[in-house]
């Protein structure tokens, strides 16, 4: 989650993540005022042959009444009565209508929040603020490197590439020289990004894959027309990052399903799945992380109930995605968690 604007009784969000999404269901309640952009169908009336009706984008204010984490797709829906909004000719107040926040969308909540709804609030930033991606700009002649993460992005460093072309006895060193640096500066980094023109950023893709492949294994490469500041914005443009988490995130949550079937073949006691036995494992305070398919959150009120009672207890949640890979593997289960002690 980021807050893009907060101050009085205002709060302006985006959601990032599935979890960030089932947190705003505990936050946001009926008689909530929140803004967003939407879409309203609208027919001519002074037509006199009939028409087919438009859809014209309009940014409303809607009292909500209900709060849905959406069945069919993963977002959230905002239904309430439309208290204002612009172009006011295509806005019918009075009407009820259903705000659509989807993943990376940005809405105003207008409330103060209760004691409650700021933790759940701030537990959800927690996590966001985990992440962070290294970007590096990478050409011929240097490596740009770039910080970003919720709090937006943040220049760090350069390395120039003293390689010479017309010094071919000592090119090849100057290189390997250069790309050893530009190593050794991301090799705490969570998240790489190596990007570039030219054939800089492939040749430090192969010099990865024989000297230091584990920092292969958390790089992304991607194209940019450019090694300097304006080609990390041309990412961010072209939302290679938006890619680049969503990889990360399929990632993880496959890590995630790995251990748990690891546990449960070897029947060492540190995993349970199945609404009973997961209720149990909550019981007793055991859940280290649980794992829970997004339809079941949608759908099913134990599961539900079960999620914020491990939350409330300190447990890691993770959603999976039904419409991902690891979410389809992990529809066998539904929901899972690894337990930090046996409970049988």
């Amino acid at each position: 989650m980021k807050i893009i604007h907060r101050e009085e009784g205002k709060l302006k969000l985006s959601p990032h993540s599935l979890e960030d999404l089932w947190y705003l269901t505990k936050i946001i309640g009926p008689g909530d005022i929140v803004q967003g952009h939407s879409f309203r169908t609208f027919k001519p009336e002074d037509r006199l042959r009939p028409v087919e009706k438009d859809r014209k984008k309009v940014h409303l204010e809607i009292k909500v009444d209900n709060v849905e984490f959406a069945e069919s797709v993963n977002k959230l829906r905002l239904t309430g009565v439309i208290l204002a909004g612009t172009p006011e000719e295509y806005v019918s107040f009075g009407e009820h209508h259903t705000l659509d926040v989807e993943l990376n969308d940005s809405f105003v909540l207008k409330k103060n929040l209760n004691a409650l709804e700021e933790n759940y609030l701030q537990e959800t930033l927690k996590k966001t603020a985990k992440t962070t991606v290294t970007v590096v700009m990478i050409d011929e002649h240097q490596a740009l490197f770039a910080r970003i993460d919720v709090r937006g992005i943040k220049f760090t460093a350069e390395i120039e590439n003293t390689a010479n072309k017309r010094d071919p006895k000592n090119f090849d060193s100057q290189q390997i020289s250069f790309f050893q640096e530009v190593a050794k500066a991301v090799e705490n980094a969570e998240i790489i990004v190596i990007a570039g023109p030219g054939f800089a950023r492939e040749n430090f893709k192969k010099f990865l894959a024989n000297k230091r492949p584990e920092l292969l294994e958390k790089s992304f490469f991607e194209h940019a027309s450019n090694a300097e500041q304006t080609g990390v914005y041309e990412l961010l443009k072209n939302k290679v990052l938006e890619k680049v988490m969503k990889s990360q995130r399929i990632a993880s949550e496959f890590a995630l399903l790995e251990e748990l079937k690891k546990r449960i073949a070897k029947q060492d006691g540190l995993a349970a799945y199945g609404l009973e036995e997961v209720a149990q494992a909550i019981e007793f305070n055991a859940v280290e992380k649980l794992m829970v398919l997004d339809e079941m959150v949608r759908k099913n009120e134990k599961a539900n109930a079960l999620v914020e009672e491990a939350r409330r207890r300190g447990s890691d949640l993770f959603i999976f995605d039904s419409n991902d890979s690891a979410g389809k593997e992990f529809e066998a289960f539904k929901i899972a968690c690894l337990l930090r002690f046996k409970i049988r």
